[in-house]
């Protein structure tokens, strides 16, 4: 099984890195091909382009190589875990827009892929 591990959280030995370390741990531990990532550490941008946000026509390659890195992943896991604080009632921004920026793709694969417009 595939899974994706995402960390959100800026500060290193926090809760969240303790809780990340032991999922990817445990899951490797269980057989599982783990993808962890540490989204603060690799410096991710959670903000969406605006030609990222197009749904219908076929989306252009992503401009960051992280969001290409992100995207080719997505399409391929079983099971994706997030990890991040609840600051505010809310995550942080980079743990909202993780999952949601590399899948907002429109061509086949993505999980938000829409082949024609919605009537």
């Amino acid at each position: 099984m595939r899974i994706g591990v995402y960390l959100a959280h800026p500060c290193p030995g926090s809760f969240n890195h303790a809780v990340f370390t032991a999922v990817v741990e445990e899951l490797r531990d269980r057989g599982c091909h783990v993808l962890a990532h540490d989204l603060y550490a690799e410096g991710f941008a959670p903000v969406l382009t605006a030609d990222e946000t197009e749904t219908v026509q076929s989306a252009t390659s992503a401009r960051d190589v992280q969001v290409e890195l992100h995207r080719s992943e997505v399409a391929t896991l079983d099971a994706m875990v997030l990890v991040h604080p609840n600051w505010w009632g809310m995550p942080p921004a980079t743990s909202v827009r993780s999952p949601t920026r590399p899948t907002n793709c429109a061509h086949p694969g993505c999980a938000r892929h829409v082949s024609k417009p919605l009537s």
